[in-house]
């Protein structure tokens, strides 16, 4: 039994450095390209900008820059949402219990419930405090507030539940949906570049939350089930 045990405990570290391997491998080239594609984009984006006020071009010639710039938006958060992979930036760093952030990103993501008819049930009680990218934590949390209502757009609404707690000097963040659901061969795909379970999605959100989490230190655990819904329990040491 010993031996077993010894044998599950080896399999889970295993997995744990090797996802902890290419989430680092995935910061270091998301800082380095994002900031050298950021630059001319910046300036096509400024000299499209100066073309749109001129008045010598036609009605069409301004649509057509229009749709140009439109395009550049979307690539800038692209480029933004690879940024957020790089290492915590000290501007933004912040000593605090997470209440502020939890309690914002709630309210961000009220209105985008309602239209989905999704009920949010929020609680918090935690006193422990911990170093943290406030940006990186808060984006964090919105990707996962929003796939929660997302799961449960099929199901034509639900209840969102957010309990954030503490437990033996761990930050235990839960968050809970009453949507679709996921089998066991979509969870263990989890945070993988490029992996979504969604058909319109590109699967960096979650792999956003898998670094961000692996930055503090922390563990995610998803439990689902087909039909029933699906559990986040984000454990952060402090």
């Amino acid at each position: 039994m010993i031996l077993i045990e010894k044998i599950i405990t080896n399999i889970k570290n295993r997995d744990r450095i090797m996802q902890s391997e290419r989430l680092n491998v995935v910061s270091e080239l998301a800082a380095s390209v994002s900031h050298e594609i950021r630059n001319p984009l910046t300036v096509t984006s400024g000299f499209l900008q100066l073309l749109n006020k001129s008045k010598t071009i036609t009605k069409e010639e301004k649509q057509y820059v229009e749709l140009s710039l439109l395009e550049l938006q979307r690539a800038e958060k692209i480029v933004s949402d690879y940024l957020s992979f790089a290492k915590p930036q000290s501007d933004n760093m912040v000593y605090s219990n997470m209440q502020e952030e939890a309690e914002y990103t709630k309210n961000i993501i009220m209105p985008y419930a309602t239209m989905h008819k999704v009920e949010v049930k929020f609680n918090f009680k935690n006193s422990l405090f911990k170093n943290y990218d406030r940006n990186q934590i808060q984006q964090c949390l919105i990707n996962l507030y929003k796939n929660g209502i997302e799961a449960m757009k099929e199901k034509d609404g639900g209840t969102l539940f957010i309990d954030i707690s503490e437990k033996k000097q761990n930050i235990i963040i839960s968050i809970r949906d009453t949507g679709i659901g996921m089998t066991k061969e979509e969870i263990s795909r989890l945070g993988k570049p490029y992996y979504s379970t969604k058909a319109e999605g590109t699967g960096l959100g979650m792999l956003m939350v898998y670094s961000t989490i692996d930055k503090v230190k922390g563990i995610v655990e998803v439990d689902s089930e087909k039909g029933k819904g699906t559990t986040f329990i984000i454990t952060i040491p402090t």
